[in-house]
This record gives C-alpha cells, structure tokens and sequence, in this order.
C-alpha cells in the first residue's frame, strides 16, 4: 500500500526519512554485489527493480490510502538475498514516486512497504529452513507461495491499523472498504510469486541464491 503524504502527519513522515536513508545506505555498502557478478545477474536484478516499480505503479483501492498493489518483494528475498531485495526495492520506490510525485511520504511507505516485507519474508523463509523438510514442494509453497501471502498480508494489516490509530479512518471504514478484500490480494501475491519461483527452480535455479540442489533435490 502507499499512503499518501496528505494522511502522514509530519511527526511521522519526516522522521522517516532519515531512518530509511540510514538503512539504504547500511545496506547499499553491505549487500552482496559480487553474487551478481559471480552469477552474471546484473542486468535480471535490474529489470526486476523495473518490474516492480511498474507493478507498484498498478493500483486499485475505493480511498486514498486504502489501495491495494501486489508486492513481489518475496521473490526478490529468495532470488537475490534479504540485503539485495531491500536496495533493489528502495530503488524501486524511488521509481514509482517519481511518477506519483508524492516525495513526502515516500520514506514512510517505504519503511512499510520495503523494509517490513523484506525483513519479514527473509525471516519467514528462515524459519521454514530450519523447521520444516527440506523438500522443492516444501521450498515452492511455503517459501514461495504461502510466505508471499503472509507478507503482503502482514503489509496491508499494518497499514490499515495504522490509519485507524491516526484517526484517519474509522475501524469500521478500514473492515469494509480495504479489509474485506484482504483475500482477493493474497490469493495472486501468491500465485504470483509461487509461478516466479517455481519458473526459476525448473529452468535458472542457478539465479536463485536461496536454492541448493543438496538440500531440496538430491536423495528426495
């Protein structure tokens, strides 16, 4: 979701800022970048920061603030690594506000919609790592397609609590106008990037950093 700066107060959107810009730059010099040289992926890592700002850009909600965009950010975690997926989704934002022009609250929405997904989809897929059978069926749907959908899920409930604590929309506006539909969002956020992953494991495994044939296929 991307709130706009009209529903921000500034105690909340201009703090933002430097707490994003901290971020990005920690991780702008942290990240990994020999991966993409090592693995000659410079130019799909690219077009995937293009992707998603297009893919950002494509809205639909009844009030400002209460829209809904698909994420893709689960995606980004398993193909490029957390630290990867957060710079190439900052960078993707920067793209999507350009066209939007609403700079103000850009460092807020992307504390919530870059930093909170990455950070949550690399825990999640973590925790199934650990947990769960290391299986490709275990790895496509519930790395892949069931984390999707908690992380945009875990997106849009935040985002619709926190008007409501702000006194922008009644709790009763956000249940029928934005939550209701909760389930026509998850259903292809996890289609989506469950189809992504399972393309990339059957045809370029070899692109996805979280893949090792030694743990999901061999003596399956």
């Amino acid at each position: 979701m991307m709130i706009p700066s009209e529903l921000l107060p500034l105690w909340l959107s201009g703090p933002a800022f430097p707490v994003l810009a901290a971020i990005f730059v920690w991780q702008l010099l942290g990240a990994p970048w020999q991966l993409l040289t090592i693995n000659r992926l410079h130019h799909l890592f690219s077009l995937c920061v293009v992707l998603l700002a297009g893919l950002w850009w494509l809205r639909a909600g009844a009030l400002p603030g209460l829209e809904f965009h698909l994420l893709g950010l689960t995606t980004m975690v398993l193909v490029f690594g957390w630290r990867l997926a957060l710079v190439g989704g900052l960078v993707a934002l920067v793209l999507t506000t350009a066209l939007n022009g609403d700079w103000q609250a850009m460092a807020f929405n992307g504390l919530l919609g870059v930093v909170l997904p990455v950070c949550l989809a690399s825990w999640l897929h973590g925790v199934i790592y650990r947990l769960m059978p290391r299986h490709l069926f275990v790895y496509l749907l519930a790395a892949a397609h069931f984390s999707s959908m908690l992380v945009i899920g875990a997106v849009i409930v935040t985002g619709g609590l926190l008007l409501v604590l702000l006194g922008i929309y009644p709790m009763a506006t956000v249940a029928r106008e934005y939550l209701v539909f909760l389930p026509l969002v998850l259903i292809p956020e996890g289609f989506l990037n469950g189809a992504i992953m399972t393309t990339l494991i059957l045809l370029r495994p070899e692109w996805v950093r979280s893949f090792d044939d030694r743990d999901y296929l061999i003596g399956k």
